[in-house]
């Protein structure tokens, strides 16, 4: 895999802003497509992140017919050290978003809503 651009890996900035938060696009396979998700050395653990998400959004989807329920739009799971949510985008892409467990959860949601338009005008090329 080639490396990513600098305009890939940075394309979540604008939203993310100065909130402790990291956003990921991710592939159907869960190959990062865009943004960064650095450890707690400062390594880039994105690809270790998209293998153990790999499939998500096709098992959601999955889930969410079999319930009778509608599209999925969102999934967000709060832990003691962490938010993680994650949602849809184009192309059967999905974005990642992890926040500090100290992010407010409205936040998080707006946060997550401003990175799916984000990645979507980016798979559409108009970004």
């Amino acid at each position: 895999m080639p490396p990513m651009s600098e305009s890939a890996r940075t394309l979540f900035a604008t939203a993310i802003g100065e909130a402790e938060q990291t956003a990921l696009l991710l592939d159907p396979s869960g190959v990062p497509l865009a943004g960064s998700y650095l450890d707690q050395r400062g390594h880039d653990i994105s690809g270790e992140i998209g293998a153990a998400l790999s499939g998500v959004s096709r098992e959601v989807s999955r889930s969410m017919r079999l319930l009778s329920i509608g599209r999925w739009t969102a999934v967000v799971v709060e832990t003691d050290a962490a938010t993680i949510a994650l949602a849809p985008a184009a192309e059967d892409s999905v974005v990642l978003l992890a926040s500090s467990s100290t992010v407010p959860l409205g936040l998080v949601r707006r946060v997550l809503t401003r990175s799916v338009a984000l990645a979507i005008n980016w798979l559409q090329g108009r970004v």
